[in-house]
């Protein structure tokens, strides 16, 4: 589990990530096939935080990198929530921190920069996004992200450090779409996103982006095929029964 922090996580995030740690632990001692390693990375560039919880994941031999910000809210459950969908990438849905709050799951084509004079991405968040899917798209925000680091073997490092404009998480996307993976959006586990003095989550942003008037805009999402969900909330057999439900 990695979790890249600039040094000034808020109370509500740090419960998050306490109960999270805390509830890693029981699973595991339930689950003895699970072994969590935790690699908390600060002070330094977000997408060379990234790029070090990476390699040091590779270099421990770990099957997966759960990976979440230190500005997030979320429930405990959350890795066995994206865990059981058994894809290369997958993350929760969350939403910008300012207005108007859009999702952060993205779809889009490579277009040729003639700037550049190289490809390049042109993408567009998904607003039209199906509720309580798992939905393939192009790109997600990791805000808080499961990989499978077998597609990592097959890609190329640096995996988050460059010079594009494009965002870290996105860009990783497209060069693991290129190595052959799928990237899912699993829009029924939602994150909270930390404001000012919001906490930014889907009824903060359908206040700003009305889901009826959307829906006329945009019609259905079609790019990809969208797949049922059916979670089933996992709590640990122990005393921190009532703690892990607090939230």
């Amino acid at each position: 589990m990695g979790l890249p922090t600039a040094g000034f996580t808020q109370p509500e995030a740090l419960n998050s990530l306490w109960l999270q740690a805390f509830h890693l632990g029981v699973y595991q001692q339930q689950n003895p096939e699970f072994q969590f390693l935790f690699c908390p990375r600060g002070r330094m560039f977000t997408p060379m935080n990234r790029e070090v919880i990476l390699c040091n994941a590779m270099d421990a031999g770990a099957n997966y990198l759960f990976m979440v910000d230190d500005d997030m809210v979320f429930r405990q459950d959350l890795f066995e929530q994206l865990y059981r969908h058994n894809v290369d990438i997958v993350a929760p849905l969350a939403f910008t921190r300012n207005p108007p709050y859009l999702p952060v799951l993205y779809q889009g084509d490579t277009i040729w920069d003639p700037i550049e004079k190289k490809e390049a991405f042109r993408f567009e968040c998904i607003r039209n996004y199906p509720r309580n899917k798992l939905v393939e798209v192009d790109a997600v925000g990791f805000g808080a992200v499961l990989i499978n680091l077998d597609i990592v073997k097959r890609m190329n490092p640096p995996y988050f450090m460059t010079s594009s404009g494009t965002g870290e998480d996105i860009q990783f996307c497209l060069a693991a779409k290129k190595a052959g993976a799928r990237v899912f959006s699993d829009t029924s586990t939602i994150l909270g996103h930390m404001g000012s003095p919001l906490i930014i989550d889907e009824k903060t942003s359908e206040s700003y982006n009305d889901p009826e008037m959307t829906e006329k805009i945009y019609g259905p999402y079609k790019k990809y095929r969208s797949l049922e969900i059916c979670h089933q909330t996992i709590v640990p057999n122990t005393d921190a029964k009532e703690i892990l439900l607090a939230k």
